[in-house]
């Protein structure tokens, strides 16, 4: 289990070998729907925007009265990688109602208080229509970080085929990510980064 703050070390270990420091992703990407957060966008049709957020359980209603909430991992998970002073949270979706995405993003908070949109790079959300691929381009063009320094969250294993073949480290979350996604994910970019994988 991730401590509170979501320890990026705690969830790898705090070496990956005897005096080897760990790798850590300069750029962690994250699908949203199915992946941070449940229900998707378009599962709420016929209701919708505007939604009303709860602090005291994280979860945004909307106005048919379906409750959204995010992934266990999500608040601590992107904590972890705002502390990291080099690395970089973005995000790449299709979602079908980037607007209500954009919302909720805006009213869902992380395990340090900041909202998730306020925990993302502003120039690196990718939200609209088009292939993963062409999300993860336009990140790396806009970030200077190349694929291989980049970790990918996904639930669409067609998604993660695609970005795979870009040379990104991707993680399949059938689950949407929970601690055990989260901690799979370190650990295989930091041994792909190593050689081990």
């Amino acid at each position: 289990v991730l401590d509170q703050r979501g320890s990026m070390a705690a969830a790898a270990g705090s070496s990956s070998s005897e005096g080897e420091a760990i790798v850590y992703p300069r750029v962690v990407v994250f699908d949203l729907d199915a992946c941070c957060w449940s229900p998707e966008m378009y599962e709420l049709w016929g209701g919708g925007a505007p939604f009303t957020y709860d602090s005291g359980s994280n979860t945004c209603t909307d106005r048919a009265g379906t409750l959204c909430s995010l992934f266990s991992a999500i608040p601590a998970a992107w904590t972890a990688v705002v502390d990291l002073p080099d690395s970089r949270l973005a995000i790449a979706s299709r979602c079908d109602e980037p607007k209500w995405a954009d919302e909720i993003l805006r009213k869902f908070k992380i395990s340090n208080g900041m909202t998730m949109m306020e925990a993302v790079d502003p120039d690196l959300v990718e939200i609209y229509q088009s292939s993963k691929k062409k999300h993860l381009n336009k990140i790396r063009e806009k970030s200077g970080v190349g694929f291989s320094e980049m970790l990918f969250f996904d639930d669409d294993p067609n998604n993660i085929r695609d970005v795979a073949e870009l040379g990104v480290c991707s993680i399949l979350t059938p689950s949407g990510v929970d601690e055990e996604a989260w901690r799979r994910g370190l650990e295989t970019f930091a041994s792909k980064k190593s050689g081990r994988a």
